[in-house]
């Protein structure tokens, strides 16, 4: 058997790059997607929450798993976090609103990252015959 020449090799070493980099965009996207669906259960959340009976006994995360009991004595604002530690007390519908823009920049960027996905398989695709060419 004959050695493979040394442009398929590089041309299977540049098929095998773009694979990776299809992956890792992939993987990018579905974690997009999660923190979108995430901002999109935090928006129900608070609607929930606007309802809820001042006094009223709730579970409180600490951490994941793990709560604490307690009353309700605003219902009408949140403290949110705004980065770097700070935290800002805002009206449900000013929380809603900035956890909505979240929601829709992470599908903003989603979106961009499947058109790069896309560009990045269809560069793979002309990689592949490019290969099957060279290999034939």
């Amino acid at each position: 058997m004959k050695e493979p020449s040394k442009e398929v090799k590089q041309k299977y070493m540049e098929l095998q790059l773009l694979q990776n980099q299809l992956m890792q965009v992939q993987k990018q996207i579905q974690a997009l997607d999660a923190q979108a669906g995430e901002m999109d259960a935090v928006q129900e959340v608070l609607e929930d929450f606007a309802v809820s009976k001042v006094g009223s006994d709730m579970f409180v995360t600490l951490t994941p798993g793990l709560y604490v009991k307690a009353k309700l004595e605003v219902n009408d604002s949140v403290l949110l976090n705004v980065g770097g530690g700070a935290v800002v007390q805002k009206s449900i519908p000013d929380a809603k609103k900035i956890v909505a823009e979240q929601g829709t920049e992470l599908r903003k960027l989603q979106d961009e990252l499947a058109e790069q996905m896309n560009k990045l398989a269809e560069q793979a695709g002309k990689t592949q015959e490019e290969l099957r060419a060279l290999v034939q």
